[in-house]
């Protein structure tokens, strides 16, 4: 409740893109409305110039209806009393004149007078420079009411995470009593999955696609374990090399399952060739050293002057963070509603996995301003 109202605390999220909302704040939201707040959430554009991963969702043509659904079907899973998309161009925010911006941005606040705005900071939470154009005008929209309201103003933020999702992965299939096979669909989400988390910086690992022509080793037998791979087409050998060197077929396996996962697991060196019997394609997980966070428009540096306990690295400013632990579920579920952008089923991967990479979520509090110290020993 907001304290001196006595209604329901209300939050306004703005964003650039159906998805956003999720990506950027969805278990803040989910955790909120569960508590009773009223949530809002604008995306400036109907994301039409969004990638399409699932071909049986939409078309170019329908992409605009389509993620305006996944927007209120994602809105459901999260809890959130309202959704709106906008029809400004995906993609093209940064050409819209900045006061045009600026007194849209204005009249929604206005309009919904929120206690709470959350939106992106300079670095546009993942680079893209709609992201960095929408959080930027909505900021400024936020200073100038600042006088005649209370609003108080969040940037999203990411830290970069140093779990290895492929030490994650590989500690689960390690885990169970069978021998793992993923189904097509697996094969797709774990692709969507890996990629889209790692290229974020939920996870510290590389992940490439890589071929292999038939015939070429994967792993050689007595090399030290620093790369998993998850077969996506094609089928290879495991050959073990014996002490008198003759060398047996001791399994096959194919596209879902993964190779290597024993030593990454373990720690040992490899105790086995992996060949390729036909051409192989696989996703390739090895580690890396965290660098600018990938998004899909420019970078955006960020400054990592701070350290979490548990590693990750996040920008000095940051003054907020919230345990969401309890929605993860609805956060995944509400990724998932996203269908073209992420075709995934959230029942297929390990909740510890989920919890790790997304049980707490961080903000930059830039409104109310902070007040001057008076002294050196304020706290």
């Amino acid at each position: 409740m907001n304290s001196s109202s006595g209604q329901p605390l209300r939050l306004l999220g703005v964003f650039a893109h159906p998805d956003d909302e999720t990506l950027c704040a969805g278990g803040t939201f989910a955790k909120y409305a569960s508590a009773g707040a009223e949530i809002h959430v604008i995306s400036f554009t109907k994301g039409k110039a969004g990638q399409i991963r699932d071909a049986s969702a939409a078309t170019r043509a329908t992409l605009s209806a389509v993620r305006e659904n996944e927007l209120e079907a994602a809105a459901k899973e999260l809890g959130l009393t309202e959704v709106r998309c906008l029809d400004y161009p995906d993609g093209g925010l940064c050409d819209i004149d900045n006061e045009i911006r600026v007194g849209l941005a204005s009249a929604l606040i206005s309009e919904i007078d929120p206690d709470v705005v959350i939106t992106f900071g300079a670095d546009g939470f993942s680079g893209h420079p709609d992201h960095i154009a929408v959080g930027a005008e909505v900021s400024t929209a936020c200073y100038e009411l600042g006088s005649a309201t209370s609003i108080r103003l969040f940037h999203c933020h990411l830290p970069r995470s140093r779990m290895l999702l492929r030490e994650r992965l590989a500690e689960w299939v390690v885990g169970l009593t069978a021998r793992f096979k993923g189904t097509k669909d697996f094969v797709r989400a774990l692709s969507v999955f890996s990629r889209e988390t790692t290229g974020l910086g939920y996870a510290a690992d590389f992940v490439n696609l890589e071929w292999f022509p038939s015939g070429s080793y994967l792993i050689e037998q007595g090399d030290a374990a620093t790369t998993m791979y998850f077969l996506l087409s094609g089928q290879v050998e495991i050959r073990r090399e014996g002490e008198d060197g003759r060398v047996q077929v001791v399994d096959r396996s194919g596209p879902g399952e993964f190779i290597g996962e024993a030593g990454i697991a373990t720690g040992l060196p490899r105790n086995a060739h992996v060949v390729a019997v036909d051409d192989v394609t696989s996703l390739t997980f090895s580690a890396s050293e965290p660098g600018p966070v990938g998004g899909r428009g420019e970078q955006a540096q960020r400054l990592r002057t701070r350290s979490l306990p548990s590693g990750d690295e996040i920008d000095a400013r940051v003054s907020t963070c919230i345990d969401v632990s309890d929605f993860v579920g609805h956060k995944i579920r509400a990724t998932a509603a996203h269908r073209t952008q992420y075709p995934i089923d959230p029942r297929m991967f390990p909740d510890s996995i989920l919890q790790e990479m997304f049980g707490v979520e961080y903000f930059i509090q830039v409104l109310p301003e902070r007040g001057l110290h008076t002294s050196l020993l304020d706290e």
